[in-house]
């Protein structure tokens, strides 16, 4: 296993027991600190993604609260915080782009 894939491995790790405990992870995305509730973990043509609503960017809240998607590659710094989040209303499992692979989902 590549360091890369050792690296997808640990954040996919830590995005699932985020999940179940419904706890917050910060990130570096973009070159930009950010707070996420994760929802979602799923592969699309391969590769991981993650949904989930952004809770703070650069020290802020967002004008509006929405779903998310973001590529593991391009998540650096992840790490769990103490910050719990209750689960976004208009999150749906089911939602036909889940279908190629989901992985993993915050239990509503």
């Amino acid at each position: 296993m590549s360091d890369a894939q050792e690296d997808r491995a640990s954040i996919s790790d830590i995005l699932r027991f985020a999940m179940m405990q419904r706890i917050c992870v910060s990130v570096v995305y973009n070159n930009m600190d950010m707070l996420l509730a994760p929802h979602m973990l799923w592969t699309k043509h391969g590769d991981l993604h993650v949904d989930a609503v952004t809770v703070e960017r650069a020290g802020g809240a967002p004008k509006v609260a929405k779903l998310g998607t973001f590529k593991l590659a391009g998540l650096n710094g992840v790490a769990l915080t103490s910050r719990l989040f209750t689960p976004f209303p208009e999150f749906n499992p089911q939602d036909p782009k889940y279908a190629e692979a989901p992985v993993a989902h915050v239990a509503a």
